[in-house]
C-alpha cells in the first residue's frame, strides 16, 4: 500500500480550514449532475495556472466533453469522487481511468475550489488511489499507476503531493510553440509533399510503413495491429495530413486538428530514422498551415532529455523557430 503521507497545499487553495464544513462525498452517477459539478471544479482550477499552452474551455463544452466521454467509456463509478457541500455547492474531485492500450491506470490531482479545506482533497485522493491499488493487483507485472501534468508554475507543491503519496517521477515533457513567421526551411527541393488521406489505403499503407519504424511511434504501438486501431480511431476526424517523400520513399508524415476559431492540436508527427530535415520541413509546413487556418499558434509536447526529436526541437529552439510553454511531469507509482 502507498505511503499515504501529509496534507500539503494544492491548486492554490490554503492549508488551513478557516471555516468548518459539512462534507458531503459522492461517487459517480451519470446525469444526476456532478458532471456540471466537475466541469465547475475543473475550469476554476485550470484558470490559475498561468503557464497553461492553451485556453481554458467554457464550462458548458467541459460538460459536453465529460458526457461524452462517459457515454463512450463508462467509466468505474469507485474510481470517479467527489467533495460537496451540504447544501450542494462544489469543492473538489479525482478521477482515474485504465488506459488499456497502455496496461496503465492513470490518476488525476484532486482539483478543487477555493474554499476547499486540504483534507478534503487529500482525502478523496487516497480513497480514490487505494481503490485503484486493489482493484488492478492482477493487471500484471507491466502495469502501472500513473499521475501526470504538472505544470512549471505548480511544479513544488504538486510534486511534493504525489512523493508524499509513493509517487515518483517518471518521465519529463516540455512543450513549445512553433512561430510560423520565423520557419524558414532550405532544401525543400529534395522532397514531394502532398496531402494525406487516412481513408486511403495507399496513404494508410504509407502511415503503417513509417510507423514500424518511427522511435515514437513504435513506443506508443509497439504492434503493427494497435497502430492500426489509432489510425482507425482517428481517420473521421476533420484532419490536415501531410506526406513527405522522397522519390518514393515516405520519410515524414504529420496530422493537425486545425478549424477555424479552434486551437490548432498535433495529431502525430512521424519521421524516418535518418531524415531529420525532413521532420524538421514537416513541421514547419504544418505550424504554417495551422496559424494561417485559425489564426493561432501551433504547439507540439517533447518528452524531455530523450531521443532525436527532442533534440531537434531544441535546435529549433536555439534559432528562434519554437518558444519554450511549459514543462510537464508524468509519475508512477512504484510496485512493492
Amino acid at each position: 500500500m502507498p505511503n499515504l503521507g501529509k496534507i500539503f497545499k494544492l491548486d492554490g487553495v490554503s492549508p488551513i480550514s478557516v471555516i468548518p464544513m459539512d462534507i458531503v462525498y459522492r461517487k459517480f452517477q451519470p446525469n444526476e449532475g456532478l458532471e456540471e459539478i466537475q466541469a465547475e471544479i475543473f475550469v476554476t482550477a485550470q484558470n490559475r495556472i498561468p503557464d497553461r499552452d492553451y485556453p481554458v474551455p467554457p464550462k458548458d463544452e467541459v460538460v459536453k466533453q465529460i458526457k461524452e466521454r462517459n457515454e463512450n467509456d463508462p467509466p468505474d463509478v469507485n474510481a470517479f469522487r467527489y467533495a460537496l457541500t451540504s447544501d450542494g455547492k462544489p469543492l473538489a474531485y479525482v478521477q482515474s481511468h485504465f488506459m488499456n492500450r497502455f496496461n496503465a491506470t492513470e490518476i488525476s490531482y484532486p482539483h478543487a475550489m477555493d474554499e476547499c479545506p486540504p483534507e478534503v482533497q487529500d482525502k478523496l485522493f487516497k480513497e480514490v488511489l487505494n481503490y485503484i491499488v486493489d482493484r488492478d493487483k492482477d493487471k500484471g507485472d507491466n502495469h502501472q499507476i500513473i499521475a501526470g501534468g504538472v505544470y512549471q508554475s505548480k511544479r513544488k507543491a504538486e510534486i511534493t503531493f504525489l512523493k508524499s503519496n509513493g509517487f515518483k517521477v517518471d518521465r519529463k515533457y516540455i512543450t513549445y510553440r512553433y512561430n510560423p513567421e520565423n520557419l524558414e526551411f532550405k532544401g525543400e527541393e529534395k522532397y514531394t509533399l502532398r496531402k494525406g488521406d487516412l481513408t486511403n489505403e495507399t496513404d494508410l499503407t504509407a502511415l503503417i510503413e513509417l510507423g514500424r519504424v518511427d522511435e515514437t511511434a513504435l513506443e506508443a504501438f509497439p504492434e503493427e495491429e494497435q497502430l492500426k486501431r489509432y489510425y482507425g480511431n482517428i481517420q473521421n476526424r476533420p484532419l490536415k495530413t501531410l506526406l513527405i517523400f522522397e522519390n518514393e520513399l515516405i520519410v515524414a508524415a504529420g496530422a493537425i486538428r486545425a478549424e477555424e476559431g479552434q486551437n490548432p492540436m498535433v495529431q502525430f508527427t512521424f519521421y524516418r530514422p535518418g531524415y531529420e530535415p525532413a521532420w524538421k520541413l514537416l513541421v514547419t509546413k504544418i505550424a504554417k498551415q495551422a496559424y494561417e487556418i485559425t489564426q493561432k499558434h501551433l504547439s507540439g509536447t517533447y518528452e524531455a532529455d530523450s531521443g532525436t526529436e527532442f533534440n531537434m526541437v531544441q535546435e529549433l529552439e536555439k534559432s528562434g523557430h519554437v518558444k519554450f510553454i511549459s514543462k510537464s511531469y508524468r509519475f508512477h507509482l512504484p510496485k512493492e
